[in-house]
């Protein structure tokens, strides 16, 4: 059976993530290896053309995963859903301080990785 979303929708996302940039410092108290803590106690803007690493943290999830089921990530650099002028964004609406471009940069040559917990299955 495929993946029919957390609200039982197709497309929906397993987990989201979402990180300032300029706040990327991680509080090395509360971070772990699996689970990066940002600080945001520091406001380091990106100089135009510098390359930065960034931890982002999903949130939790419980889903299950089976052998053959693939995950596909996206990244973007904005809202993935609208926001409503009704009701606002649930559950809170950030405005944006800054418009800038911003560019992946992964290969051999810059680690990225996508850490996920394996739970092994019940006998």
């Amino acid at each position: 059976m495929p993946f029919e979303g957390s609200y039982g929708y197709g497309l929906d996302r397993v987990a989201t993530g979402w990180q300032n940039l300029a706040l990327r410092a991680l509080d090395a108290d509360l971070s772990r290896s699996f689970e990066p803590v940002p600080a945001c106690l520091v406001h380091e803007p990106v100089p135009a053309g510098q390359v930065v690493p960034v931890d982002i943290a999903l949130g939790p999830s419980s889903t299950p995963f089976r052998a053959g089921e693939r995950l596909r990530p996206v990244v973007a650099g904005r809202r993935l859903s609208p926001r409503n002028p009704l009701t606002g964004q649930f559950p809170a609406s950030y405005r944006t301080r800054t418009r800038g471009r911003c560019n992946l940069h992964w290969g051999p040559d810059r680690a990225a990785r996508l850490l996920l917990p394996v739970i092994p299955a019940r006998a």
